[in-house]
């Protein structure tokens, strides 16, 4: 049971945080203030089907030069009750400068890493500087034992072909889950495009984020009206899906709404799936609201010093 609840969990996190903007608003997010540098720590919860299964802390510095963020995500309340789960994203990178374009992220390495009660994985993307090549080391195993557990040996898997590597020539010129946010972002703030496309590569499979880009208008977020800029996301399959999974993923979309202004901040993250809808809500700014921030991270270090 709680296997199967970590394997759903975990899909529906993955998809709203993968699944990450304006021709109105064009004037006000492609001025010279988007090249600053911004540093955000923001606290987000998760609610599925209604109901509060999780919180994250996103924590991003973005500059001219380079860029470093770290998303992590702790389950909560009955979420908690089914199955402990936490998990932390980290990704670095340099930016360039294209013509037309301004900064774009370069990626250097990302790292991915989660446990639950009965199993736990660590990954890490590194790229070659000279090729841009993405390699990725994997490891499943038993946080109890330490003991290293097969990918064919997952619960899930053993009834279904496992997918084929990704081509070496599909690992090129693509982005890990944490840059292509940066990316995908940067595209908005600094050609005001209404639309982009951004190559994935998350460590197993190869895939497109693509999305559309509207103009702000009025949204009733915590009882109140609330001007945000929303971004219609979604997924392409590319390599590395199965019919079924290719088909959910195509039957589901995303809506980012992000602030208006020079920050640009999501202030919600909707996820329509075929059998439930996930929401994601910004609910404290840390420079301002510092504790709820301290919870999260608390339980965090907590999880980290646990004995092994």
């Amino acid at each position: 049971m709680t296997m199967k609840f970590s394997r759903v969990l975990a899909a529906s996190i993955a998809s709203l945080v993968f699944q990450p903007w304006l021709t109105q608003a064009q004037d006000e997010l492609s001025t010279g203030q988007s090249d600053a540098p911004q540093s955000e720590r923001l606290a987000y919860n998760l609610k599925i089907g209604g109901v509060h299964v999780a919180d994250f802390l996103a924590e991003f510095d973005e500059s001219q030069s380079s860029y470093h963020t770290v998303l992590t995500m702790e389950t909560r309340g009955i979420a908690k009750w089914f199955q402990d789960f936490r998990a932390e994203l980290t990704g670095r990178g340099t930016m360039t400068i294209e013509t037309g374009q301004g900064p774009t992220p370069v990626p250097q390495h990302f790292d991915r890493a989660w446990t639950a009660i009965e199993l736990a994985s660590s990954m890490t993307i590194a790229y070659d500087p000279i090729s841009g090549l993405a390699r990725t080391d994997e490891r499943m195993f038993n946080p109890l034992t330490g003991h290293t557990i097969s990918f064919e040996d997952l619960e899930w898997n053993r009834n279904r072909e496992i997918p084929l590597p990704v081509p070496d020539t599909m690992r090129v010129g693509v982005f890990d889950p944490i840059a292509a946010f940066v990316a995908a972002r940067r595209q908005i703030l600094n050609t005001g495009r209404s639309d982009f496309r951004v190559p994935i590569y998350d460590g197993r499979r190869r895939y497109d984020l693509v999305g559309t880009v509207e103009g702000p208008r009025m949204y009733w977020i915590k009882g109140e009206d609330v001007e945000l800029v929303p971004v219609m996301a979604g997924i392409e399959p590319i390599f590395g899906f199965d019919e079924e999974r290719t088909a959910t993923i195509r039957d589901s979309f995303g809506k980012i709404l992000f602030s208006p202004d020079e920050r640009f901040i999501p202030v919600q993250v909707i996820l329509e799936g075929t059998t439930l809808t996930s929401v994601m809500n910004l609910t404290a700014d840390c420079r301002l609201e510092v504790s709820t921030c301290q919870q999260i991270a608390e339980a965090g270090a907590e999880r980290a010093q646990a004995p092994e």
